[in-house]
């Protein structure tokens, strides 16, 4: 039996037939409550925990979620909760949750202005009072209710509106007296309250309100009542008050902003900001200049976006007496849901002092006030981790002396007029020389060549190194060769880049998080899991065709969506790099694809051997012993090479894997395979002169050459190709004793 679910009021569940379900565990509420704000949108465990527990939180806060979550999936339907990447997910339509019918006629109604009013009436009755009153969460009445709250203020100003324009005052007086009781400092309704008295006939009521706001405004905000509602007073007391609704609010904005300090709210500057030299040179110059007003960082999860920015801003924001605005969009965050146009508005024009009650719930009137505001002065934005052109669009400033900073994990390429910074990893010295600035230079004096390692199983990442230095400071007695070690098994590595809130696991969280919502975005998980079973570093379409067992061109459609949330690098067409991190949290996930993983090695390990030997073939056409060498047959065909000249490109595009993938196939213990790569590889590899990796490829072939279990197992050759291997040993053993 269906569940419906009401949260524009006390929470309540009820079933079809109207039978309520009872949720005793106040905990199982806030989760409930939570899940409901965010339809069919995931929302993460540590999002659920600080709603839950706030700063209270039990000794093992995920483990207790999980219980809570199971509960309440055996009270409602196991289908209704899904688990989701780090969170959860509840799926639901407007036929079973009130908050998605409310949005839905208030939507419908913008865009009917006919219907509009008898929609508003049919969402306004959805409300049946403060919205969660029984759940009791600071956190999520402070983040989360207290947003609600403002649209169903907005939805009623604009069915207000329409009353009055339509002469309905005197039958809408007591819903609107209501209405300033709970808004009392809001000058739209208490506007429209003088206008629906005085067509009432009660003009002297109409001025008490406007006195008793006056007086709630000076006394509150040390403000005097805005231009509009002000005009309308005018107007009562002259007896010329035309028949109209709209906002009353006026230039409250300017009168607000008159009596606010000038904000400075950029974070403090990162005392150790190290390297980013030429980047950060190139963005103060053009921002200075006005070649751009607009600048987006763009980068991989972890690799400084944010405290190049600030060090950018914090040197430019002399030149800005206006103001300095900084809002975290939560485009990157992983426990808390990425800031909606409306909301990230809002926050933007309560720094420029404007009171919520002026600002409008439609998106485009609010921008257009950000707009207004902003025309004519120099401010300086710093607009943090932002998810996606759509999130921002709204919210650039209107005057030419302003300037735009933002930080983003996608590129924003269409962004109009941006300029974009895009970061890659440190050099070995810039890691090295931020690692000595966090430590200090006399402990890496002692331990040079342990620094170095730790500086290289960070891979480039400066979060990463800055982990890495926090556990060593935390541990003044540790050898720096301690986590050097530590770090040098790959099981553990992840664990060990995790120190207070920060880990390098929750960076890749984040971005996974974000793929599994886009479209195609289950394909691409899948995908980005698979190629962590892959040992090889440059990453071809072909490859990774095969590894997934997907056509080429559905390959590059999801190796393109990995590159766009930075899972991934491409660095030339068709070409894809994965940092040794994130092939490392590729590696958990894979870990939980079952059968899907063993299959899928087994794939692409036989697609470089059909691939190799049709390049042998092209290259010599009477190749005999390196495409005779077992396994005979591969079981999967590999790509199509046009030609001689195609093979030898092949050869060099794959010439950075071919060591790894032989090595990954006498790990696999497949001594078959691995002979029968090495064959073919170091022909291809003499071929093209690659003599390093011709001596890397025979040695891990020599090893398994020597392996009293190939032996054993006569390398599985048919006799009739034993003549064959004997030519092999020589080659691939070129100081043993033939084995034919």
């Amino acid at each position: 039996m269906a569940v419906r679910f009401r949260v524009l009021g006390p929470l309540e569940v009820v079933r079809d037939g109207g039978a309520p379900i009872r949720l005793p565990s106040g905990m199982q509420r806030i989760a409930l409550a939570t899940l409901l704000l965010y339809p069919n949108q995931p929302v993460v465990a540590d999002g659920l925990i600080e709603r839950m527990w706030g700063d209270d939180t039990p000794d093992d806060p995920r483990g207790a979620l999980h219980t809570h979550l199971t509960r309440l999936r055996r009270t409602l339907s196991k289908d209704l909760i899904e688990s989701s990447g780090g969170g959860y997910l509840l799926r639901a339509d407007e036929d079973s949750l009130d908050l998605i019918n409310f949005r839905d006629l208030v939507a419908r109604g913008r865009r009917d202005s006919a219907a509009e009013k008898s929609l508003l009436t049919q969402a306004l009755a959805l409300w049946r009072g403060p919205a969660l009153a029984n759940v009791d969460s600071d956190a999520l009445h402070r983040d989360e209710v207290a947003e609600l709250e403002e649209e169903h203020r907005h939805a009623q100003e604009r069915w207000f509106e329409l009353a009055l324009r339509a002469g309905e005052g005197p039958a809408i007086i007591s819903r609107l007296k209501a209405a300033v009781v709970a808004s009392p400092m809001s000058e739209r309704l208490s506007g429209q309250l003088m206008i629906a008295l005085y067509q009432a006939g009660r003009q002297a009521e109409a001025l008490e309100v406007y006195e008793g706001l006056r007086v709630t405004l000076r006394d509150e905000l040390g403000l005097e009542p805005g231009q509009g509602i002000r005009q309308a007073h005018a107007q009562v007391l002259s007896q010329d008050v035309p028949r109209l609704g709209g906002d009353l609010s006026g230039d409250r904005e300017q009168a607000a902003v008159a009596h606010v300090p000038v904000p400075a709210e950029l974070p403090a500057k990162v005392a150790t900001f190290t390297g980013r030299h030429h980047q950060a040179q190139a963005l103060l110059d053009s921002l200075r200049d006005g070649r751009t007003t607009v600048a987006a960082i763009s980068g991989p999860g972890g690799i400084g976006k944010s405290a190049l920015a600030l060090h950018v801003a914090h040197r430019l924001a002399a030149g800005f007496p206006d103001g300095q605005l900084y809002l975290d969009l939560n485009g990157s965050a992983s426990d808390v849901p990425p800031l909606e146009p409306a909301q990230a508005l809002r926050r933007l024009l309560r720094s420029l002092g404007v009171v919520p009650a002026a600002v409008s719930a439609e998106p485009g009137e609010a921008a257009r006030l950000l707009r207004s505001l902003t025309a004519g002065r120099r401010m300086l934005f710093l607009l943090d981790n932002v998810r996606d052109v759509a999130q921002v669009r709204d919210l650039l400033p209107g005057g030419a002396g302003c300037r735009v900073l933002l930080t983003s994990r996608r590129l924003l390429a269409d962004l109009d007029g941006a300029e974009h910074v895009q970061l890659d990893v440190f050099s070995p010295e810039e890691s090295y020389e931020l690692l000595e600035r966090l430590v200090g230079a006399a402990r890496l004096a002692a331990e040079p060549q342990a620094a170095a390692q730790v500086v290289r199983h960070c891979g480039g990442l400066p979060l990463a190194v800055n982990i890495a230095a926090t556990r060593l400071v935390s541990r003044p007695a540790w050898p720096i060769s301690v986590l050097a070690d530590r770090l040098a098994a790959q099981h553990r590595r992840m664990n060990e880049l995790s120190a207070g809130d920060r880990a390098i696991r929750d960076t890749f969280t984040t971005s996974y998080q974000q793929l599994q919502t886009e479209r195609h975005g289950a394909a691409a998980t899948r995908v980005f899991d698979l190629l962590g079973l892959f040992d090889g570093a440059d990453l071809g379409t072909d490859t990774v065709a095969a590894l997934a067992d997907l056509p080429a061109e559905r390959a590059w459609e999801l190796l393109e969506l990995l590159a766009d949330v930075r899972l991934l690098q491409t660095h030339e067409p068709g070409r894809y790099r994965m940092h040794h991190l994130a092939r490392l949290f590729a590696r958990e996930r894979a870990a939980t694809r079952g059968p899907d993983a063993p299959q899928a090695v087994r794939r692409v390990l036989h697609h470089f051997l059909a691939t190799a030997r049709r390049a042998v073939r092209l290259l010599n056409p009477h190749p005999e012993w390196p495409v005779a060498i077992a396994p005979l047959a591969a079981v999967h065909a590999g790509s199509r090479l046009a030609g001689p000249q195609a093979a030898r490109e092949w050869a060099d595009a794959e010439a950075p894997n071919l060591v790894a993938v032989v090595r990954q196939a006498a790990e696999s213990g497949d001594d078959d395979l691995t002979i029968g790569l090495a064959a073919a590889f170091s022909h291809l590899m003499l071929d093209r002169g690659r003599w390093d990796q011709v001596r890397q490829i025979r040695r891990v072939a020599a090893h398994v050459l020597q392996h009293p279990a190939a032996e054993r197992a006569g390398l599985g050759v048919p006799l009739s190709s034993r003549t064959h291997l004997a030519v092999a040993s020589r080659i691939l053993l070129p100081d043993k004793a033939s084995l034919g």
